[in-house]
């Protein structure tokens, strides 16, 4: 049974999104790009947002301690008055705008060449890229939480065969049409295990040497 038009319209999508130049960097010159998904930060901004509640919170009761003490301790209103600013008010705000700031500069991409699938994150602070050969990845499973159904994302894991890892995608939308055209590109694929990944590792080191 073919694709339903909503999931070819899907997988257009995926196919035809461009990638950002770290990702770029990431794919060697003899392959090709075969779809790119965006990591959808929507979830993690709700998981900010109810974390940082919380300690708002917990600042804002730790401020009312330290004006308590500070005007314990100093004999002074004012002293008071400016713990509970500093700790209770200021402390937190910061830390949000730093949190916020992050956030809004992270880019969290996924793709697919012909050879391999790729996970690249950039943040203000690291650039991180992880991959795994479609030929040793062994299943893709997909899942979707609460947060997912609301937003229209969804998860999937590319396990990987023996010692070759595994790939987690997150959050991303077009979610089912990225699982499907994972599960095809394994179903397409030569699958090799630890022993064939390795000599194909030393044939390629072999012929780069001759």
């Amino acid at each position: 049974m073919g694709a339903s038009p909503e999931m070819r319209e899907a997988q257009q999508t995926l196919e035809e999104t461009e990638p950002c130049r770290g990702l770029k960097t990431q794919v060697p010159p003899d392959e090709e790009i075969q779809w790119v998904a965006k990591q959808d930060l929507r979830t993690a901004w709700f998981s900010l947002i109810l974390h940082k509640l919380k300690t708002v919170a917990i600042m804002f009761i730790f401020g009312i301690a330290a004006a308590v003490f500070a005007i314990g301790a100093l004999d002074g209103i004012l002293w008071g008055f400016l713990a509970f600013l500093a700790v209770g008010i200021v402390a937190p705000i910061g830390w949000i705008g730093y949190k916020y700031y992050y956030l809004k500069n992270t880019t969290i991409e996924y793709a697919a060449t012909d050879q391999q699938f790729i996970e690249y994150k950039e943040t203000p602070s690291t650039t991180r890229s992880e991959s795994l050969p479609v030929n040793r990845a062994k299943d893709a499973s997909y899942s979707q939480d609460r947060w997912d159904k609301y937003l229209d994302t969804g998860n999937i894991y590319v396990q990987g065969i023996g010692r070759a890892g595994s790939i987690t995608i997150k959050d991303v939308p077009h979610s089912e049409a990225v699982h499907r055209m994972i599960q095809q590109q394994i179903a397409n694929s030569e699958q090799v295990d630890d022993m064939g990944g390795m000599q194909q590792r030393n044939a390629r080191q072999g012929n780069a040497v001759h």
